[in-house]
């Protein structure tokens, strides 16, 4: 008897053809990439005003943009491919994004860094960002952290990588802002992405303590949010400070503000459904409403 495969055989015959050509695809891109990241570290990116190398719908890089745009500091942004990611970090000996380039060749690697420096620039006009310094900056630093940005992070990533429908949503998202060339990268390079990305973020094994983390730092801000002393900010301030910035900025792809659909997605688009009833629930919790509450009336100011 000959043997006929199914339907669903071929299909995944197929899919790991085309995972091993984008992995082909991707080592043929990466290893030029990666000398001319190498060259670059001997000739560095020189600016005439502040830069930032950011992917532009990443939370940590939100965080930047945001802090700027409020102390209307003037700064260009250089996009990064995700494609290329890897081989941008290599270029600047950073461990993620955003990586801030100022005119006079100084380099910032970390978002924290980012607001206290604009804060010990100024102390006296920028001082709404930590009006208390001590317990906005341990909020910020420990609860607000890479921990619960990573988590964030991760379990968005899981909702859209679970399903064809995520994967043209995510494809839509490194679409953004990056040149032509690089748009037309991003079909082809997505399953080797996908899969790299997958095992390094450990997911889906990883995923239960994500989502315990993420909500954990929920519960602790609607917590705050609720004592009954008429506070409109997370730690009673006059005014927004880093800790509501950082919060807002690293929770915003788990509520999806409209403020944010410009670079990343909208409640709006025909999301995953395990993803739009996580997003949902997140939404209606008392955290999440200060979310949307920021961006919509704090957020472009």
């Amino acid at each position: 008897l000959k043997f006929k495969p199914t339907i669903t055989q071929i299909k995944r015959k197929n899919m790991e053809i085309l995972e091993l050509f984008s992995l082909f695809l991707f080592i043929a891109l990466a290893i030029p990439a990666a000398i001319l990241a190498k060259f670059r570290t001997y000739f560095p990116l020189k600016c005439h005003k502040t830069t930032v190398i950011a992917l532009p719908y990443s939370p940590f890089c939100e965080k930047v943009f945001w802090a700027y745009d409020r102390c209307k500091v003037p700064y260009t942004v250089r996009t990064v491919f995700q494609g290329f990611f890897p081989t941008t970090l290599l270029e600047f000996s950073a461990s993620s994004v955003p990586i801030v380039v100022h005119a006079d060749g100084s380099v910032i690697k970390d978002s924290k860094d980012v607001l206290n420096s604009l804060y010990e620039e100024n102390k006296r006009n920028k001082s709404w960002l930590y009006p208390s310094p001590s317990s906005i900056r341990e909020l910020e630093s420990n609860v607000f952290g890479d921990k619960f940005g990573g988590a964030v992070a991760r379990i968005v990533y899981h909702h859209l990588f679970s399903s064809s429908q995520g994967g043209t949503l995510l494809k839509r998202v490194w679409k953004v802002n990056v040149s032509p060339f690089e748009r037309l990268l991003t079909e082809p390079l997505y399953p080797a992405l996908r899969w790299a990305m997958r095992s390094g973020m450990n997911l889906p094994g990883g995923l239960p303590d994500f989502i315990s983390t993420v909500d954990e730092v929920f519960d602790r801000v609607s917590t705050l949010l609720e004592k009954n002393d008429g506070r409109k900010y997370i730690c009673d301030t006059e005014d927004l400070s880093a800790a509501d910035i950082a919060f807002a900025s690293l929770a915003y792809p788990l509520v999806l503000p409209e403020e944010k659909a410009d670079v990343f997605l909208s409640w709006n688009d025909e999301l995953p459904r395990d993803f739009r009833e996580e997003v949902g629930r997140r939404r209606e919790s008392v955290a999440g409403q200060f979310v949307l509450r920021l961006y919509r009336e704090e957020r472009n100011l």
